[in-house]
């Protein structure tokens, strides 16, 4: 009988990306390598992706001539099929062994040794004429802020002269790399390069249409050396989740480099579920809205059943520890060390409070009057353990400490909200990498009645979207029309989280962006900062130390808190219950609405569902504003009707952010109104 000759599955390498996931939870590796397990969808990182790409794309610009492994047309290939990995190792390999004298850049090169496999940005290959040794410089391009006016020893070193946890994975990932080249290449000397956008320079002249700029030199990049750093990760030992000690860097990834191709059940076997703090931010921890393919199961549900002995029949609405709202490394440590897996393992104890949910161990302030972290962290876990959730209670807790805030707020209240882009590759002329640009802001009243009833508008807007052109000069003119008034004729007004007053200040103090405001004009805007005459008042302070509501997962997000406290206040249905909301950008919605199941729909869905191009995703959260602008800088191409549709739907959704501000207002006022009744 013959025997059938076994069929050798294809290697699968170890990537720089798959090393970087490794180091953080070798588990990942199992979900990486497998399209059955989804990854949350985060619209911020996706911009801030595309904000790297950008730069890295300005930055291979500034090498003239180089050659992008896979698309180099006189490269001869397969039968005119795409390029296969084996295909762009061998074009690489070809370029870099030829016998040129002069300089060779490649960018995206494809080098592979055994199991790992590497593609550095940019690949410089020269040769020394007087050793007659080639050099090969990885350049590994990052948006990461750099600053040339100080060292590398400073910036990336602490004082104890370990590498800074911020500067550590670009590091490891240029460690990687080098790595994979000295064995690939023994021969050659291998250099260990860092590009960075630099917050010391200043973009010249306002990019060209296709992005690039003339020189390094005369360019917002920085090229800095780390061959030492690389040094010292390449000879130093990590720790990574699953190690009870640490491992040298080179033998972690050939460890990685060995499992990660063996069977889906034996890798899955081999690399036990080790959880812990990592779990918490994990790309593979899947919810409802997060998932667009319903099929895609949950890594970190996966891991955390597995490591329980949690059955997911058994699970209903309780979670896992690691969903509690700001929980420290040390406190989730301590839950597991005590085999505290779920909300139904802990009580008001495991959190410092008492019976009543009072802190065990009262402090000099007037801790009464406020919710602390702790407080939150377990009225989120009783909620989850008294089966109440966002669609059927109205259960809430505000603080009386709220209403003394309350107090000092004087009509008529202006409610702002700015929309800024801080590119890593600047827009304009005279700006440096990260430098803000201010593109937008909503400015909501809501204003007292001679009766006593209190009346709401959006009084005004701004969007300044034109290519070329910086808006923050135009951006101060307009707030200081929306809001100068504010010294003189009084009021009050909000904003959400510390942004606006970061970003005021930031403008405010560049001579060529207040120059277009008088002195006093520039008074009148500089009284809103904190610990000025009239500083505005941080609604999230508010909520983060007053009030909680069940469904908000202990959160102060204005969208995590949005649509539970709609579903908690009576005001808020009377108020939006009906069509009646109109302005400029809406003309009679009905923000307060229930769902088939009588849920409350959150507002955020709502606006998704008025933005009816099906070729567009709405605009409904920050990032996808900032890509929005983005987009209105850099598409020369892009039609009117294109252009309008997405002006249009930035100034939606920033009104949506100032009403928002408004409801809470409104809630909070009604919810006050209610106790003093009692």
């Amino acid at each position: 009988m013959a025997h059938l000759k076994r069929v050798e599955a294809p290697l699968r390498y170890l990537t720089k990306s798959l090393a970087k996931k490794a180091i953080s939870c070798p588990r990942k590796l199992v979900y990486a390598t497998n399209p059955t397990y989804g990854r949350k969808f985060d619209p911020m990182k996706q911009h801030l992706s595309k904000e790297g790409e950008r730069f890295g794309n300005y930055c291979k610009g500034l090498f003239p001539g180089g050659i992008e492994i896979g698309r180099d047309i006189s490269f001869e290939r397969r039968n005119n099929a795409p390029m296969l990995e084996v295909d762009l190792i061998d074009e690489t390999k070809r370029l870099l062994m030829g016998e040129e004298e002069e300089q060779i850049v490649l960018f995206e090169g494809a080098v592979q040794h055994g199991g790992l496999f590497a593609r550095p940005d940019v690949l410089v290959k020269t040769k020394n004429k007087q050793s007659n040794q080639t050099e090969l410089q990885i350049i590994e391009i990052k948006s990461k802020s750099w600053d040339s006016r100080h060292t590398v020893e400073s910036k990336m070193l602490t004082l104890k002269k370990s590498i800074r946890s911020t500067f550590l994975p670009y590091l490891q990932d240029v460690a990687f790399q080098t790595l994979v080249l000295r064995r690939a290449f023994p021969d050659f000397r291998i250099s260990s390069w860092l590009m960075m956008p630099d917050r010391a320079k200043k973009l010249k002249d306002t990019l060209a249409k296709d992005g690039m700029a003339q020189s390094i030199d005369d360019s917002v990049a920085a090229v800095v050396n780390v061959d030492d750093l690389v040094e010292k990760v390449l000879n130093g030992k990590i720790s990574y989740p699953g190690t009870k000690k640490p491992q040298h860097f080179t033998k972690a990834i050939s460890h990685f480099s060995d499992i990660i191709n063996k069977e889906t059940s034996v890798l899955e076997s081999s690399l036990s579920p080790p959880i812990g703090s990592q779990c918490m931010s994990c790309e593979y921890k899947l919810k409802d809205a997060n998932i667009e393919n319903k099929d895609e199961v949950s890594g970190f549900d996966v891991c955390w059943r597995a490591a329980t002995g949690t059955k997911q029949e058994d699970m209903g609405r309780n979670q896992f520890v690691a969903d509690i709202y700001s929980l420290t490394k040390n406190t989730l440590a301590n839950f597991l060390n005590e085999n505290k897996y779920t909300f139904d393992n802990l009580t008001a104890k495991d959190f410092g409070l008492d019976e009543d949910g009072e802190p065990a161990k009262k402090k000099k302030t007037n801790c009464e009057d406020t919710i602390t972290n702790s407080q939150r962290q377990w009225l989120q876990v009783k909620s989850v353990q008294q089966q109440r959730t966002s669609s059927e209670s109205s259960h809430y807790i505000l603080k009386k400490g709220l209403e003394s805030e309350m107090e000092k707020w004087q009509y008529p209240l202006h409610l702002i909200d700015f929309e800024t882009i801080s590119p890593a590759l600047p827009y304009f002329s005279g700006m440096a990498p990260y430098d803000v640009v201010c593109f937008q802001f909503s400015h909501h009243i809501l204003d007292q009645n001679h009766d006593g009833t209190v009346s709401i508008r959006q009084e005004s807007e701004f969007l300044h979207t034109i290519p070329g052109e910086n808006p923050n000069g135009p951006f101060l003119r307009a707030l200081y029309n929306a809001l100068g008034c504010v010294v003189s004729d009084g009021g009050t007004v909000f904003c959400w989280s510390s942004h606006e007053t970061t970003v005021l200040k930031s403008i405010l103090t560049s001579p060529e962006f207040s120059a277009s405001l008088s002195q006093h004009e520039v008074e009148a805007l500089s009284a809103l900062l904190p610990e000025r005459s009239h500083p505005m008042v941080d609604l999230f302070e508010c909520a983060r130390d007053y009030f909680y509501v069940d469904g908000s997962g202990g959160s102060s997000s204005i969208k995590r808190l949005l649509r539970p406290t709609m579903n908690a206040s009576p005001e808020l249905k009377g108020l939006y219950g009906k069509p009646t909301y109109s302005s400029n950008n809406f003309q009679n919605i009905q923000w307060y609405q229930l769902d088939e199941s009588g849920n409350v729909i959150d507002p955020y869905d709502i606006l998704s569902r008025l933005d009816t191009d099906k070729d567009r995703s709405a605009i409904a959260v920050g990032g996808a504003a900032a890509a929005a602008y983005h987009e209105l800088q850099s598409k020369s191409d892009m039609t009117e009707q294109d252009r309008s549709y997405i002006q249009s739907s930035l100034l939606r959704y920033c009104e949506l952010d100032t009403l928002s501000m408004a409801m809470f207002v409104q809630a909070w006022q009604a919810f006050a109104a209610v106790e003093k009744a009692k």
